[in-house]
């Protein structure tokens, strides 16, 4: 049998943390866990991975980088800029990501005492802002969201579109965490009707 190159190896590993994390939860992640979920030595996930909190940092950013990419195809897809901007804030949200809300919110939990893993998270959040951005950028520009600059009218469509795109992963943010918590008061249609309004409130 050909041995798995490295990338392939420590793709698997990545995979299989993000699993583990959605399964225990970070606070009880052992390498060992891990490497049992391939059949592998723990030696053999801390030659790909020095240290716990690396490995840890690396599966969040490849299971973030999974959703980017399908978020990026989403808006370079067919349909209007607000359309594709709707399916990318679809994908987004608690019931649209295959990923689970859990690890996420354990992550940032995390993130406030790693350095590494805020940086990771950071680096995600700028990247869905910018696909959100762009996407308004352009809605303005073919008439579809409206640009509402200061009375001065020295905001640009791309300081708009930027500070429009921070507020509504900050409302969905949010949202998950309502609705893993709160879950008897905040279904998934109360939280897209809530949504589809924030959304009219800041593109119309």
């Amino acid at each position: 049998m050909a041995r798995k190159s490295a990338e392939v190896r420590r793709e698997e590993i990545l995979a299989a943390t993000v699993e583990e994390i959605e399964a225990t939860g970070l606070r009880t992640l052992r390498v060992a866990d891990v490497a049992e979920r391939l059949g592998l030595s723990a030696s053999l996930v801390i030659y790909h991975f020095a240290t716990k909190e690396a490995l840890v940092a690396a599966a969040f950013d490849h299971a973030g980088r999974n959703d980017l990419d399908h978020a990026r195809n989403l808006a370079a897809g067919t349909g209007s800029a607000r359309e594709r901007l709707s399916e990318v804030i679809g994908w987004y949200m608690p019931a649209g990501s295959t990923r689970s809300w859990k690890i996420w919110i354990d992550g940032w939990s995390a993130g406030l005492f790693d350095e590494d893993l805020k940086s990771t998270f950071s680096a995600l959040d700028r990247d869905w802002k910018t696909i959100l951005a762009d996407l308004i950028v352009e809605g303005i520009g073919s008439g579809e969201v409206a640009s509402r600059g200061d009375e001065a009218g020295a905001q640009s469509a791309d300081g708009f579109a930027e500070a429009c795109a921070t507020r509504i992963l900050a409302y969905l943010d949010g949202l998950a965490v309502q609705l893993l918590f709160n879950s008897d008061s905040v279904s998934q249609e109360k939280l897209r009707a809530w949504v589809g309004e924030f959304l009219t409130s800041e593109l119309d």
